[in-house]
């Protein structure tokens, strides 16, 4: 038996090839899908996100406040990520359209809070983060790790910030008290003097003399002199470095606020409750594709029972089988995702219609590979399979893949089941080019096929 099955593949020299493209299978399995996300985290850089500053400068103790602006350019210099400086409206549309995966935005009164940390009335900072979860899940845990970091940094920013301000008041206050400790001698120097005058006068006066007494009332007005100066200058100085002072607030808020000067809000336009629902729009393209696979393995679509009268019934017959089988494991899937999974999504009509055309579509492929190239179309078939799994989008967005997988995304259908699967789970949106783009497809394909039956009916190669 073995040496009939060497003869028969020395014979037919295509079914070595044929087996010989099915052991590379691993190999080309293994090679597109790892290469494709070999170092992802490692591209965090292509990852474009927007920075939005209303931020209005102020004027604080004759310096210029401006941390929005400051801090606007430090993230368009970072490489943590791909920064973009929009406005509101741009940064917010790209957002749930996908095309940005994190707004950071600066209020209006960013830097008018920082100078308010040690006044009476401290208000904290606000950062405001906006994310669209739906869009890619992965991508989202990335990007609110670089938010907390962002925050952490401007937390450090602002701390430092109000620490020099301390820190200018603390030796503004010590100046003080050092020219109140110089005033201080002055009035103990000049108290000493006003003394001795007094003995001295009280001496010349007993005896007298006019020289002497007119001598002693001079250094006794020098003392008082000095004495004058002394006390205006000792007063003047405590002033000075009491209102210094007197303009830091102590209360707890102060602390309160000193502690955790930023704070951060958060707000997600797509938000996935668990990581099935993130990972949902890929296990249901892989479950249809692989569906697709075992069909078209199982079920002959080229054969017929009677001669047909034209290609396109010979379509029909097969299709409305197959589209019978598309039908049921749509409606089979939906209920289990629905029930089983008890799968939340934005809308029940637009899920059921991707999966249902995303059926349609794959089936359409599958079949129309095996009856185009045979063999050789059925090998394809897994190949496409690879390439979707690592090209399509499902797991991480096209910004952080290979390039390959990037070129090969829009030829892709998986890539655009995927995109109306997450519209129907999470983001909400219409996409109609995606949902034409899939609809062509399956003509386009089923036009194929019928082709390829009028090409056997002239050629009368029918296997009744």
């Amino acid at each position: 038996m073995l040496k009939a099955e060497w003869t028969y593949l020395r014979q037919h020299k295509m079914m070595l090839v044929v087996l010989l493209m099915i052991a590379l299978i691993p190999a080309i399995y293994c090679y597109f899908y790892l290469s494709s996300m070999w170092n992802t985290y490692g591209h965090s850089a292509d990852i474009p996100v927007a920075v939005v500053n209303h931020d209005q400068p102020v004027t604080d103790q004759g310096h210029r406040v401006a941390i929005g602006q400051q801090l606007t350019r430090n993230l368009d210099k970072s490489t943590a990520l791909d920064f973009h400086h929009l406005s509101a409206t741009t940064a917010q549309r790209r957002l749930k359209a996908g095309k940005l995966y994190l707004v950071v935005t600066i209020p209006a009164s960013f830097s008018r809070n920082a100078t308010t940390l040690l006044t009476d009335t401290p208000h904290q900072l606000q950062l405001h983060y906006d994310l669209n979860s739906g869009a890619n899940f992965i991508v989202s845990k990335m990007t609110t790790g670089a938010a907390n970091a962002i925050t952490t940094k401007v937390s450090h920013n602002v701390t430092q910030l109000e620490t020099q301000v301390l820190l200018q008041a603390l030796r503004g206050a010590t100046a003080g008290m050092t020219r109140a400790a110089a005033g201080s001698q002055q009035l103990t120097s000049g108290t000493q003097r006003l003394q001795a005058g007094n003995r001295q006068l009280q001496t010349a006066t007993q005896a007298a003399k006019q020289p002497a007494l007119t001598a002693e009332l001079t250094a006794t007005q020098q003392g008082l002199t000095q004495l004058q100066t002394g006390s205006q200058s000792l007063g003047t100085s405590l002033a000075v470095g009491g209102q210094r002072l007197a303009t830091l607030a102590t209360r707890p808020a102060n602390a309160r606020v000193l502690a955790q000067p930023v704070i951060a809000h958060s707000h997600d336009v797509a938000s996935v409750p668990n990581n099935g629902t993130g990972m949902a729009p890929f296990a249901i393209a892989i479950g249809l594709y692989v569906g697709g696979i075992a069909l078209g393995t199982m079920y002959d679509g080229r054969r017929t029972y009677r001669r047909p009268r034209n290609a396109l019934t010979w379509w029909a017959s097969k299709a409305v089988i197959i589209g019978m089988v598309a039908l049921g494991q749509s409606g089979l899937l939906y209920a289990t995702l629905r029930q089983a999974n008890t799968l939340t999504v934005q809308s029940r009509l637009m899920l059921f219609s991707a999966i249902l055309i995303g059926s349609l579509l794959f089936l359409s492929l599958i079949f129309c590979l095996r009856l185009l190239l045979g063999g050789f179309g059925t090998w394809l078939i897994s190949i496409v399979l690879v390439l979707q799994l690592a090209s399509s989008g499902g797991l991480y967005p096209l910004p952080l893949v290979s390039p390959l997988a990037q070129a090969l995304n829009p030829w892709l259908p998986m890539t655009y089941l995927i995109q109306v699967l997450r519209a129907a789970i999470s983001t909400n949106l219409a996409l109609p080019g995606a949902w034409w783009t899939m609809l062509l497809m399956i003509i386009g394909l089923n036009g194929l096929i019928i082709a390829r039956f009028q090409l056997d009916l002239k050629r009368n190669a029918l296997a009744d």
